[in-house]
């Protein structure tokens, strides 16, 4: 499992390296851990990963999300 810490950014970066994590889990094809700080939105992220069918767990407290890769 990949992990990519999100906390040393702030939106929209925190947004952009989110993305670019995922697509590195998708292209090894693992599940991907993002750690971020619980003061900053991840709603944007959030949308995205309902928006395009992934699966996920959000904890809000704890900042923590995983993510699984979409397998074709």
């Amino acid at each position: 499992m990949l992990t990519v810490d999100l906390r040393g950014y702030k939106c929209p970066q925190q947004f952009i390296q989110f993305k670019l994590g995922l697509n590195k889990a998708i292209s090894v094809k693992q599940p991907v851990t993002f750690t971020f700080n619980a003061a900053e939105a991840s709603d944007d992220m959030q949308r995205f990963l309902e928006k395009h069918h992934y699966h996920f767990k959000i904890d809000l407290e704890l900042g923590v999300l995983t993510v699984e890769p979409i397998r074709v």
